[in-house]
């Protein structure tokens, strides 16, 4: 019988050799000898997502997780907490970075990794300790200081994170996360002062680096007006995304086709007790941060956050790997899904928000496309849809980097285009079939009068008045979206009509949009 070590390094020969799935009996092998095995886990995980099993994907992943030792630290710690981030375990990803021994020089090895994925487990306050106690044990490092310079972002104490940002840069002139990051957050003082080591930095740049410099370029150059140059980064910027994302938009038509109403919808159940989930949904780019902030001024609501609660339930409850309604078979399984179980099973997942608030705000934009589920799902909920005039809205997610590859049609104008006008047609039917619950809320209208867009959606939720909930600058919880600095200007309308600028060049996209209306 071969050993752990023999079994291990035939699972590799038949992985290098394009043949990862017949590996799977080898990894068996190994976990029947050494179940805390985590390389042979990790490798389990992934053969079971690609045969879309997403229980037995994630379970390997949370034994993992529940069988590694705190001490001494294993050295694939930081590849397990990234792949619970995958399955929305951030409570588990804190445990395992928090309860490790933070003198563990394994540990201390992978501390920019494990830093990195204790923020975006949400533990904002815990990350800027664990770089206080742990980071002071390391020589200077980009890695670290992006960490906190995003953190820190995200707290709304801009100068501080622009300062390490810079520190960042300083020591390594081509990390693109923090030149694109630092071009998002804040202008330069003077303006283009940062443009001559961007170009130095994209003179040696490739792969999705290259993207990410060439749309802090065009910030920079934005903010300076620009608007040529700006254009120009950006067009390459675009084209060079959209090279590296797969994007089929006939089947994001079907599948958001899919996702209209059907004949009639039932009556709402009236009586039915417990709090009420609120979800924000919508384009991104159109405000969304904004309304959350907004509805997170009253005291009896919390919000949550940009989270993938609904996301995870759905693929608890169906077993299968649910991201959004807009990838192929997505409508079919939300149709199929015990909508009850997933109501269950959400409302467990944000079990442990604020006892005392009785609304409960969700907002991650990908959500639209769960609306026919939510509506089964869970009798109480709200769903409130952002809308913004077509042409800013469009321009507003083409300027924007979305990491990760989503949202894939927003870097060209025609299919940028034809999914705005469908969102739209989506969100006005469902307003239309079930305005108990769906309501549609223009930007233009909440930038021009928030206490009146705020004292109506207020009512529609169900909430008593409160005088001032629109002021956004009294909210100090944290940001963590591509909003967390513009958000905290407060409610403004500058950005309404912002696309005339570049009005020259985006014919393409107003011509495929009055078509399309």
């Amino acid at each position: 019988m071969p050993t752990v070590v023999e079994s291990w390094q035939q699972a590799q020969q038949l992985v290098a050799a394009g043949t990862p799935a017949a590996a799977r009996p080898h990894y068996e092998a190994i976990l029947a000898a050494c179940p805390w095995h985590v390389p042979a886990r990790l490798r389990m995980s992934r053969l079971e997502q690609a045969a879309d099993d997403y229980i037995a994907a994630r379970d390997h992943v949370l034994q993992a997780a529940m069988l590694l030792p705190p001490a001494p630290v294993d050295r694939n710690l930081a590849y397990l907490t990234a792949r619970l981030l995958e399955f929305a375990a951030e409570d588990r990803v804190a445990a395992l970075v928090l309860e490790a021994d933070h003198d563990d020089p394994q540990f201390l090895r992978q501390l920019p990794a494990l830093a990195q994925h204790l923020w975006l487990a949400g533990r904002y306050t815990e990350t800027l300790d664990l770089l206080d106690r742990a980071g002071r044990r390391l020589p200077p490092h980009p890695l670290l200081e992006l960490t906190r310079a995003n953190v820190l972002r995200y707290l709304g104490r801009a100068g501080e994170a622009m300062r390490h940002y810079e520190s960042a840069l300083a020591l390594d002139p081509r990390l693109a996360d923090a030149h694109w990051a630092l071009a998002t957050h804040a202008p330069a003082e003077p303006a283009m002062s940062r443009v001559p080591r961007l170009r130095q930095a994209l003179a040696a740049a490739s792969g999705w680096e290259r993207v990410q410099l060439e749309y802090a370029l065009f910030h920079e150059l934005d903010r300076a007006g620009e608007t040529e140059q700006a254009w120009a980064a950006l067009d390459r910027g675009a084209a060079l995304a959209r090279a590296t994302i797969t994007c089929d938009p006939a089947l994001e038509t079907a599948a958001l086709e899919a996702l209209m109403p059907v004949g009639a919808l039932p009556e709402p159940r009236v009586g039915v007790e417990g709090r009420c989930s609120v979800f924000v949904v919508g384009m991104p780019r159109t405000g969304t941060t904004l309304l959350e902030r907004i509805l997170g001024n009253h005291p009896q609501v919390r919000a949550l956050g940009e989270r993938n609660d609904l996301a995870a339930a759905i693929s608890e409850v169906s077993g299968r790997f649910f991201r959004h309604g807009l990838q192929p078979g997505a409508a079919a399984l939300l149709a199929s899904v015990d909508a009850a179980a997933v109501g269950r099973r959400y409302l467990q997942r944000i079990g442990t928000a604020d006892a005392v608030a009785s609304h409960l705000v969700d907002k991650n934009p990908m959500n639209l496309s769960c609306i026919p589920l939510v509506l089964r799902a869970l009798p109480r909920a709200r769903i409130v849809c952002l809308r913004r005039e077509p042409m800013d809205a469009c321009f507003s997610n083409l300027k924007e980097l979305f990491q990760g590859g989503a949202y894939p049609y927003s870097y060209v104008q025609h299919e940028l285009a034809a999914h705005c006008l469908r969102v739209h047609r989506l969100v006005a039917a469902w307003q239309a079939a079930a305005p108990w619950a769906v309501r549609v809320v223009d930007y233009e209208a909440l930038a021009r009068d928030p206490a009146a867009s705020a004292a109506e959606l207020l009512n529609f939720l169900g909430l008593p008045p409160q005088p001032g909930v629109e002021d956004v600058s009294r909210n100090h919880a944290p940001v963590a979206t591509a909003s967390s600095s513009q958000v905290r200007e407060g409610v403004h309308a500058r950005a309404i009509g912002a696309w005339r600028r570049y009005a020259q060049w985006l014919h393409p996209l107003q011509q495929a949009l009055e078509a399309g209306a």
